[in-house]
């Protein structure tokens, strides 16, 4: 008889801008934070503002970890970025038209997570090239490089073995539904805890954590 307990789904809070946000993430037990930097994204953050958080979470010991997100940005402001801000994992978009021909490896690091958008059905031999520690399987928005809100068929995933954090229009509210129904290495969250595009609401990322890690 297996009498190992089921581990807790991972959380993964993107797009944090301040301080006092990402000090919640931390008290409440989040996996990873998200600091986005594309540059078209209402989460865009500034470089200063992102050492901030980044000497915050340093400054603790334990979770989470920093992932840095970019989409549509320049090999050079990649390399920049990556070279002045300590983090541990680099997550970007499969069809990001700007990291096509670079070698992403050297250009993103060896802890990478890759987006990857779900319109259609997909099986394991489907998402077998794709590099990194897990992948992020999200809702298919040609415009933004996630946080639009929307929920894609689950169905299309069902069957992948590979880890993976499920993402696209969760929320506290079916966050643990999801979670019933995917069994997914862990959850992803950007615009779900939000009052309004880019602002972060504080009640609901503790209700989004916490249900997350009670979801077993």
């Amino acid at each position: 008889m297996n009498t190992t307990s089921p581990q807790k789904p991972k959380v993964k809070i993107c797009g944090i801008r301040d301080l006092q946000t990402a000090q919640v993430c931390k008290e409440e037990g989040a996996d990873y934070i998200g600091l986005n930097f594309a540059p078209s994204s209402p989460r865009n953050i500034s470089v200063s503002d992102a050492q901030k958080i980044v000497e915050l979470i340093r400054s603790q010991n334990g979770s989470p970890e920093i992932v840095f997100l970019f989409y549509k940005n320049s090999p050079e402001e990649i390399q920049s970025i990556r070279s002045i801000l300590d983090h541990d994992l680099v997550q970007w978009i499969w069809d990001d038209p700007k990291l096509t021909s670079v070698n992403r490896e050297e250009l993103l690091g060896p802890r990478q997570i890759c987006s990857y958008r779900i319109s259609a059905p997909v099986s394991n031999k489907d998402l077998q090239f794709l590099p990194g520690e897990f992948l992020i399987l999200d809702s298919d928005s040609r415009e933004a490089g996630g946080g639009t809100g929307k929920i894609f068929n689950w169905d299309f995933i069902s069957g992948i073995e590979r880890r993976f954090l499920l993402a696209g229009g969760l929320n506290p509210e079916n966050v643990i539904s999801a979670i019933q129904a995917v069994k997914p290495f862990g959850v992803d969250v950007a615009s779900g805890v939000e009052s309004s595009p880019g602002i972060k609401d504080i009640s609901k990322i503790i209700q989004f954590i916490r249900n997350a890690k009670s979801a077993l």
